[in-house]
């Protein structure tokens, strides 16, 4: 009498759980990334603030902006769960700046406008629609 059993071996297990571990590999980061995205854009709509409150203040002080000191113009930016408090600066190039909790990146808001993510890396590209510049 001839017996058949019933059941998986050990090695189709184990295929199992490496093929369901590429999969997550691949689903996990494209699933991240969009939240990134929305959490990003509390620090854009941050440095936009800043960059008009930045340009009101210049206007009333020789065109001079406020160099590193956020408090002094006219604006309030609420504390942040997921980015540091804001810096800001006195120069064209980088009218402000806010570094995002626990990722390697900063956002940077230029006079024109433009926000820049830096370094450029993952983390940029999963917070600025897989670049470096933002907007």
């Amino acid at each position: 009498m001839h017996r058949t059993k019933s059941g998986f071996t050990m090695v189709e297990i184990i295929i199992v759980v490496v093929m369901l571990g590429i999969m997550a590999a691949i689903a996990i980061p494209k699933v991240l990334a969009p939240t990134e995205r929305v959490r990003a854009s509390e620090g854009m709509q941050i440095l936009s603030t800043l960059m008009g409150a930045q340009k009101r203040y210049a206007l009333e002080n020789n065109g001079q902006y406020s160099d590193g000191n956020c408090s002094v113009l006219d604006v309030s930016i609420p504390t942040s769960v997921n980015f540091l408090a804001p810096t800001c600066f006195n120069i064209p190039t980088y009218v402000a700046n806010i570094s995002r909790i626990g990722f390697g990146y900063t956002l940077y808001i230029d006079e024109s406008g433009a926000i820049k993510c830096a370094p450029a890396g993952a983390d940029c590209s999963a917070a600025c629609k897989g670049g470096t510049v933002c907007n």
